[in-house]
């Protein structure tokens, strides 16, 4: 299952996301099924989280220097 998972980008693994979870939340959904669903769900959430660790690590912020140029740093997400 991990291979099919990462083939989806991260648009349609966050929508599959919410498929299962609607899904699990109905109750005519079984046990086997929904530990199936579950299963997925962690696969397809480490894969989000991933993607997200990467492209925050891609993010970087311009700074206007005192002499009117640019430079770039690291996105600080606390503001600090």
């Amino acid at each position: 299952m991990i291979m099919a998972v990462k083939k989806k980008n991260f648009e349609e693994s966050l929508k599959r996301l919410e498929e299962i979870a609607e899904a699990m939340e109905n109750e005519s959904t079984g046990l086997e099924e929904s530990v199936k669903l579950y299963k997925e769900g962690v696969e397809l959430s480490v894969y989000c989280a991933e993607k997200l660790n990467k492209a925050e690590q891609q993010v970087s912020q311009l700074k206007i220097n005192a002499d009117g140029t640019f430079s770039k740093r690291a996105f600080d997400l606390e503001g600090e």
